[in-house]
């Protein structure tokens, strides 16, 4: 048995358990997942507010057995632990659904976050996707699995909530943070409350994970070189200032894929019976897990209706992004928010493709967005970057065509649903159904 009785502190009792079980301060750290900075200041004395958390890693990476590991916590140095209620743990409940397709970006994931000892942690993880392709999801899932490497805690920020809102600032953030983090008020000035967040970051393993990023700038602040911390992206644009970013693109599923998400909702005898239709509600959600999901759990709901109920809903795209709509899931919200992030040329350059029929090329952005090929070359690099737009494949004689993604379309086509369509021009957009059955005309 390691004795620590006899050291009359904490600081003297880590140091004769740690030599007793011939570890080195490096070995301890990958042992407990303690970085070597912290061990290295609990042992010299410099750790005013030791950790329960990393104490009790460091005991069990000791193998102390449970009375030594009490007698250890009561060593003087130890008495002013941060109370485990300040320890955030605000991750939102993972999907319950199995993220279909995506089960290599999860590990993916989880193995960059949990590569602590490497010292990766400084690239933050970034999660990039179209509306409606499961970027929060995937994160989620990815963050809850490796919950046991971050022990002073889980720290979660919508950066962007909703079409209505606006999107939190820098400034807004480190605060936000620091509060999380039980920090203290935040500075008056933004320079020394960046600073103080830097300083908490780099003194505890706290994972902090974005949602709906829309530039670098909401995540610098939270990136500290040499950190155990780490910083978990899903971003609705490309952030390419952010260097040596660990990334990963998600798109639409692939059939067997999307189908395996309704058959998981709702069993592959309903959808096996009904195959034709199936396959109509994969091509009319776009293979996009938000709405397959919506799809799925509308279904479910009604048992006594069959596919072919919700195909015929799904046939008119008018009407698509209306009925891909349940309890608080929507499609077109999803859609909705990441629009209203838009720089007001890129929806420009948006509203006037509506009128493209399927794909397109730069000759075609020349003759429907703009007459100059250099900011119709900008433009056109905007909207994939905000993945509004994805490349589809050169043709026979080398042209690189494009596309909007299908909800994407509908959006612009259409109008948010029961609105008026703030840029819409009469005569070039198609009324809802109702308007068109009532034989009324677009003023």
């Amino acid at each position: 048995m390691i004795r620590t009785s006899s050291p009359t502190t904490l600081a003297d009792a880590l140091v004769t358990a740690r030599e007793a079980a011939c570890l080195t301060q490096e070995d301890l750290a990958e042992r407990s997942g303690v970085s070597v900075r912290a061990i290295r200041n609990l042992e010299t004395g410099h750790t005013s507010r030791p950790r329960m958390q990393s104490l009790l890693l460091i005991a069990k990476a000791l193998g102390l057995p449970p009375e030594e590991v009490g007698r250890l916590m009561r060593r003087p140095g130890a008495e002013k632990q941060q109370p485990p209620g300040l320890v955030p743990a605000e991750l939102p409940a993972a999907s319950r659904h199995n993220l279909v397709g995506r089960r290599t970006h999860v590990d993916a994931l989880r193995a960059h976050l949990s590569a602590t000892e490497h010292g990766d942690t400084g690239r933050p993880a970034i999660v990039v996707g179209p509306p409606g392709a499961g970027k929060t999801s995937l994160i989620l899932e990815a963050a809850h699995g490796v919950r046991d490497r971050f022990p002073d805690g889980q720290v979660f920020v919508d950066l962007h909530p909703g079409a209505s809102s606006t999107p939190l600032t820098p400034d807004e953030i480190v605060p936000r943070v620091l509060r999380s983090l039980g920090a203290g008020p935040a500075a008056g000035h933004p320079e020394e409350a960046a600073a103080r967040l830097r300083d908490a970051l780099s003194r505890r393993r706290v994972l902090v994970v974005l949602d709906n990023a829309d530039s670098e700038a909401q995540v610098r602040p939270l990136l500290v070189d040499g950190s155990r911390s780490a910083v978990l992206v899903a971003a609705r644009r490309e952030l390419p200032a952010l260097t040596a970013q660990f990334r990963r693109h998600i798109g639409v599923l692939g059939d067997g894929d999307a189908l395996q998400v309704l058959e998981d909702l709702l069993g592959p005898a309903r959808t096996g019976a009904e195959r034709s239709a199936a396959s109509l509600v994969l091509r009319f959600c776009g293979r996009l897990p938000l709405a397959l999901h919506i799809a799925g759990l509308w279904l479910s709901a009604r048992p006594h209706r069959s596919l072919r109920d919700l195909a015929d809903r799904l046939t008119n795209e008018q009407d698509r992004l209306r009925f891909l709509h349940i309890g608080d899931l929507s499609l077109e919200a999803s859609v909705a928010a990441c629009h209203s992030s838009l720089p007001a040329p890129v929806r420009g350059a948006l509203q006037r493709l509506r009128t493209v029929n399927g794909d397109f090329d730069a000759d075609d952005m020349v003759t429907h967005v703009t007459p100059s090929r250099g900011l119709a070359a900008d433009l056109l690099d905007e909207l994939i970057d905000h993945q509004m737009v994805h490349a589809v494949g050169p043709t026979a004689d080398g042209r690189l065509l494009y596309r909007l993604h299908d909800a994407v379309r509908q959006y612009v086509a259409y109008g948010p649903v029961g609105s008026r369509h703030p840029d819409r021009v009469a005569g070039q957009i198609w009324l809802p159904r109702q308007a068109v059955d009532s034989g009324r005309k677009e003023a």
